[in-house]
């Protein structure tokens, strides 16, 4: 329990760097990279749930490399969240953060905030996304 409140002050953390500067720091992925460690060390899943787990995050890692429209952290991160989490919570995850992003651009969309091509941080909806998965 207490490493799941841990990563989520780390996603928050990491959320308001994505925020202010558009990038997240390396220190900061290593750390989620050894929390997410010591939660796949403690938990009771298998290896083949854990690497389940990961599949969104290398998904969208896959997707950062060949079109540069998404953050490396992005895809970092959310491996990270699918260690810790597992398979099924980690796509629900997933895709909870795309809802939330989703609702956000369009609503700076019809209001005229922003254009079609500019960047929105996804890690801070993300974290969003995390704190209802965890408590579903």
């Amino acid at each position: 329990m207490w490493i799941l409140a841990v990563v989520t002050v780390w996603l928050f953390i990491m959320g308001v760097c994505d925020i202010r500067k558009r990038r997240v720091p390396v220190w900061m992925l290593v750390i989620g990279g050894c929390l997410a460690a010591v939660a796949a060390l403690q938990s009771e899943s298998d290896f083949a749930d854990i690497l389940r787990g990961m599949l969104p995050g290398v998904v969208l890692l896959m997707i950062a490399l060949t079109t540069k429209k998404v953050g490396y952290g992005d895809g970092i991160v959310l491996i990270t969240l699918g260690i810790v989490l597992g398979d099924g919570r980690c796509v629900l995850l997933f895709a909870m953060g795309l809802f939330l992003i989703c609702i956000f651009s369009l609503v700076l969309l019809v209001l005229r905030k922003v254009g079609r091509n500019t960047g929105i941080p996804f890690l801070p909806f993300l974290a969003a996304a995390w704190v209802i998965v965890i408590r579903a």
